[in-house]
C-alpha cells in the first residue's frame, strides 16, 4: 500500500515546517501570550496556599554539623583553586583544620 500523489513527506506542513519544529514555534507563541497570566496565577496560588514548614516537632532541632575532614594534604593545597588553597591555608593557620604531609 503505497500512497500516491505528493513526492514530500508525511511530517512536513504548508508552511514548511516539520511536525516538530511546527510544534515548538506553537508552544513558544503559547508561552508568550501567556506568561503574565501565568505569573499572576502563580502569584495568587503562592499567597492562597501555605507552603509547609521545616520548624516541626524534635526535627526542628539545630545542630551544626561538623566537617567530615579535619586535615588537608599537600595534593588538597596544589590541587585546588588559588582562592580555595588561600581560604585552606587561613583554616589551617588558625588551627581550624590539621595539615598533614
Amino acid at each position: 500500500m503505497t500512497r500516491k500523489g505528493n513526492s514530500s513527506t508525511s511530517d512536513t506542513k504548508p508552511g514548511g515546517l516539520s511536525a516538530a519544529e511546527a510544534r515548538r514555534e506553537y508552544q513558544r507563541r503559547y508561552y508568550q501570550l501567556h506568561k503574565e497570566k501565568a505569573k499572576e496565577y502563580q502569584r495568587l496560588y503562592n499567597l492562597t496556599h501555605k507552603k509547609k514548614r521545616g520548624g516541626r516537632g524534635k526535627a526542628n532541632f539545630i545542630c551544626p554539623r561538623e566537617a567530615a575532614r579535619m586535615t588537608y594534604n599537600t595534593c588538597d593545597l596544589m590541587n585546588s583553586p588559588v582562592e580555595k588553597t588561600l581560604k585552606m591555608l587561613e583554616k589551617i593557620i588558625n588551627g581550624d583544620r590539621l595539615f598533614t604531609m
